[in-house]
C-alpha cells in the first residue's frame, strides 16, 4: 500500500494525480474546530475528492461540517466511515454511512456530567461501532 499526503496548496494537479493513483481517502483535513465556510484551497479540493467516487474515511467529523450544524451548508464531504473520537459531535448526528467510536479514556464522572451516553465497548475494545450502513469500504 503506498501512502500519499498532500499538502494544501491551489495546485489541482498534483491532488488528481494523487487521486487517480488512490484507492481511499483518509479525511484529517480541517479537525473539530472548523467553521464554515470553506475557503480556498480547500473549496476546490473537497469537490475534488467527492468527484474521485474513492471511499472516504473522516476522522472525527468529516471536513467542511460544522461541529455542531453538520453539513449545514451541504458543502462538506460524504464519507462513507467517520471515526469519531472520545465522543460523536453534535454535528454527526445526520452522518450516513459506517459510524465507529473510538477512544475509550472519557472517566465516567465526565461522561456523567457532561450527558455524553456513551455506549459500552466490549471487553478490553479501543472502538465500538455505533451504526452500520448497506455500504462497504
Amino acid at each position: 500500500m503506498k501512502i500519499q499526503t498532500i499538502a494544501p496548496s491551489s495546485e489541482i494537479e498534483p491532488l488528481k494525480q494523487a487521486l487517480a493513483s488512490s484507492d481511499v481517502i483518509l479525511d484529517a483535513i480541517f479537525g473539530f474546530s472548523f467553521k464554515p465556510p470553506i475557503r480556498a484551497p480547500f473549496d476546490t479540493a473537497l469537490p475534488l475528492l467527492t468527484e474521485s467516487k474513492l471511499p472516504i474515511v473522516s476522522v472525527d467529523i468529516p471536513s467542511g461540517w460544522d461541529v455542531e450544524k453538520g453539513n449545514a451548508e451541504g458543502l462538506g464531504l460524504q464519507p462513507d466511515v467517520l471515526l469519531s473520537l472520545t465522543a460523536p459531535k453534535e454535528g454527526s448526528r445526520s452522518f450516513q454511512g459506517r459510524h465507529f467510536l473510538g477512544g475509550r479514556f472519557v472517566p465516567k464522572t465526565l461522561e456523567e456530567k457532561f450527558e455524553l451516553n456513551l455506549p459500552p465497548y466490549p471487553g478490553s475494545e479501543q472502538i465500538v461501532e455505533l451504526s452500520s450502513s448497506s455500504q462497504k469500504l
